[in-house]
């Protein structure tokens, strides 16, 4: 891999866009794994039909970000009453 392929995927996932609607997906993904009852697949499922309409890489960031949020939330919930995450 050279140096000018490596900018230039930095430069796509660095555009304030992208950026952006990680942010945005950070947030939904925090929301749907804090809910009792949602899970990350439902995330991933919720935002299928708005990825449909964003370029590749911000609509891949988006679904990457808010499953990987609604893994981490989910699991903070169960921290937080002190059960094991595979009971949720």
């Amino acid at each position: 891999m050279t140096t000018a392929v490596l900018l230039q995927a930095l430069a796509q996932v660095f555009d304030p866009y992208v950026l952006w609607v990680i942010l945005c997906s950070a947030a939904f993904g925090l929301f749907v794994g804090a809910v009792p009852g949602l899970t990350a697949t439902m995330a991933t499922a919720l935002l299928v039909p708005v990825t449909f309409f964003m370029p590749p890489v911000p609509a891949v960031a988006s679904i990457v970000t808010a499953t990987a949020m609604a893994i981490f939330a989910g699991s903070s919930e169960c921290r937080r009453q002190r059960w094991p995450s595979r009971w949720r």
